[in-house]
């Protein structure tokens, strides 16, 4: 069936020319340049003559690269002339060149082309061998060009054309669809083309033969679109198989002579397809005289012209057209050959092989790493190692200084922020003294110097109602004085809370909530635990921060119930200021006003953490931690509160 599909396009590498050195080695490339117009003018003895010289020539200036140039164009000319047996030979020598440059890409596309030769000669476990092991070193190279990746498009397509050759529909349909997709990363319209041709194969061999139909006129025209005159009858070829398989015969016939039209345009090998592509319609068609006539005229070709894989199928086909003339004695002895060619291509064991090679290569693939190439490398590479080694060196210690500097850097930048925060703290602590200091002196003025005065009047007060006189407004009077002086007092223990100095936190704050307590809120101070002593320091903002809290609580909550809380935690203190007041809207900064603002800065500038929770009408709450371990100026003096 696939020599009825067409043949299946083959990919060969072509040495690029090389950079060229200065002098007469320019002249080998000058010379490969010249054969190739003359090959594609058709002038093919010219093309050999050219090639030849070049030849000459990069042996003579001892010119490797010219060369291996030389020996990959020449391989593909003898290919596209059908020499195969010489063909292998140079593709052979460019391997061995290729090695010796360490050209590991050139290597990769000598064992392609070596695989071609093989595979057009019949021996397909060789060919596989060949092309899985350039495929393997194709896939190794971890950085690969553009060109590498074209080249591994190639072997990709040649690796479809070889599981097409073992009727293995699914694993060619897959290459070939692995070819395409590289050649659309390279966005190379050419290459797609080329890639095109065996989806189009694999997916009539499978009879899916819509979507192949539409491949093959999408593969149309990209050629037409390019010119590409070889693939233009590849496209052609392949729509008749694929008209003749859906009964479509004279557009079969009409897409075979198109093609028959244009082989004088292109290489030898094309005319054969299509006379075995016309006589498998007339014989479908039954026109059995029709068909003996192509049928012949392919079979004077078709020995010369024809890979060993494709000739099974033309056998068969003769057959059956012998057949369907009644000539029994001729259909007997090309089924004979179509046996004897299929036994030796096809049989179970090369089939298993060609699996096996071709699992063992999806393996490595898997891996990306191949041993063999490893240890090649390795044993060539051993100077560069030496250098590498170096290098590493090098970079190893431009990396160590340069994380040397970065440790310097951060190391400063932490010693300049914890400088930033002691003297930060230092400043806080020099405020609070002086405020303290401040309120210190208001007090003792006011205890002893207002509060002295108005004592003195209240004692004359009562001197006075004593004897009598205006007695009723005398007590009023004396009663306001000793509201004043109580309210002084207060004042006095507020501004100046001797008490929290002498008796710790605990009882300032409990002593505190003792005197604010009255009227219509009740509040109520509870003690958990035992409290560490902190610095006088933390202690006075502690003190004044839940002086602040209390007091905005009696004054803006308007709740009927509030608790004070300090509960000791792991040698630390939490403090908790709760009212089931009117409450605020946290998202309303204007609500919080300066006074919770500078709550917040107050805990924070001596290590602490606070949390003020509110919502409207459920009250606010005022959470404070600190730790006694974790602050440079706070020290642990635990003290037992009865």
């Amino acid at each position: 069936m696939k020599r009825i599909l067409s043949m299946l396009v083959l990919c060969i590498w072509v040495a690029a020319p090389l950079p060229c050195k200065a002098g007469d080695t320019t002249g080998v490339f000058m010379l490969i340049d010249k054969a190739k117009e003359k090959q594609k003018s058709g002038q093919l003895d010219s093309a050999d003559h050219y090639f030849k010289s070049a030849g000459r020539l990069a042996d003579r200036l001892r010119f490797d690269n010219g060369r291996l140039s030389f020996l990959g164009n020449y391989s593909v000319f003898l290919y596209e002339q059908l020499r195969y047996g010489e063909s292998l030979a140079f593709a052979k020598k460019a391997l061995a060149l290729g090695i010796d440059l360490r050209n590991w890409p050139r290597v990769a596309a000598a064992y392609n082309n070596i695989s071609l030769q093989l595979q057009a000669q019949g021996q397909l476990e060789d060919a596989a061998k060949n092309l899985v092991r350039g495929l393997e070193i194709s896939s190794a190279i971890k950085e690969p060009t553009q060109r590498d990746l074209a080249d591994r498009r190639k072997y990709y397509n040649n690796l479809s054309s070889l599981m097409l050759d073992m009727n293995d529909v699914k694993k060619g349909l897959q290459y070939a669809r692995e070819s395409y997709g590289l050649a659309q990363e390279l966005k190379d319209t050419l290459a797609m083309g080329r890639s095109l041709v065996n989806i189009v194969v694999a997916e009539a061999m499978a009879h899916d033969l819509g979507s192949a139909e539409r491949n093959a006129l999408r593969l149309l025209e990209i050629a037409k679109r390019y010119d590409d005159i070889q693939m233009e009858i590849k496209a052609y070829n392949n729509l008749g198989d694929i008209y003749r398989m859906q009964k479509r015969y004279q557009q079969a016939l009409r897409s075979f002579k198109k093609a028959k039209q244009i082989l004088h345009l292109t290489f030898p090998g094309n005319e054969v397809y299509v006379l075995s592509g016309m006589s498998s319609v007339y014989r479908d068609m039954r026109s059995f005289g029709a068909a003996e006539r192509y049928f012949s005229k392919a079979m004077e070709l078709a020995q010369e012209e024809l890979a060993k894989p494709q000739l099974i199928e033309l056998y068969l086909s003769g057959s059956e057209i012998k057949e369907g003339m009644g000539k029994y004695k001729d259909a007997l002895e090309l089924r004979k050959r179509y046996q004897s060619l299929a036994d030796s291509l096809k049989d179970k064991e090369t089939h298993r092989s060609i699996q096996e090679l071709e699992l063992k290569y999806r393996t490595m693939e898997n891996r990306r790493s191949i041993a063999e190439r490893d240890l090649m490398i390795a044993e060539q590479t051993t100077g560069l190692e030496r250098k590498n080694k170096w290098i590493i060196i090098s970079i190893s210690t431009a990396v160590l200084l340069a994380w040397g500097l970065i440790s310097l850097r951060i190391v400063g930048n932490q010693k300049r922020r914890r400088l930033k925060l002691d003297h930060e703290r230092h400043l806080l602590e020099a405020q609070l003294y002086g405020e303290e200091r401040e309120r210190e002196r208001t007090a003792r003025e006011l205890h002893d110097g207002v509060a002295s005065i108005l004592s003195a009047a209240k004692i004359q007060v009562h001197n006075a109602v004593d004897d009598g006189s205006e007695r009723r407004s005398l007590l009023e009077i004396g009663e306001l004085i000793d509201i004043a002086v109580r309210e002084i007092r207060n004042i006095s223990h507020n501004l100046a809370p001797e008490f929290l100095l002498r008796e710790g936190l605990a009882c300032a704050v409990e002593s505190f909530c003792y005197r604010v307590k009255g009227g219509d809120l009740a509040l109520d101070f509870y003690l958990l635990g035992t409290i560490p002593r902190f610095d006088r320091t933390v202690e006075l903002v502690l003190y004044r921060t839940i002086q602040e809290a209390v007091t905005n609580m009696v004054k803006h909550s308007g709740g009927t119930e509030g608790i004070v809380q300090l509960e000791s935690s792991r040698g630390g203190l939490r403090i908790t200021v709760e009212d089931n007041g009117k409450g605020f809207d946290p998202e309303n900064i204007s609500s919080k006003g300066i006074g919770l603002s500078g709550l917040c800065c107050r805990v924070s500038d001596i290590g602490g953490i606070i949390d003020i929770r509110s919502s409207p009408g459920r009250g606010t709450s005022v959470y404070i931690e600190i730790d006694s371990n974790g602050h440079p100026s706070l020290k642990t003096d635990p003290e037992k509160i009865t």
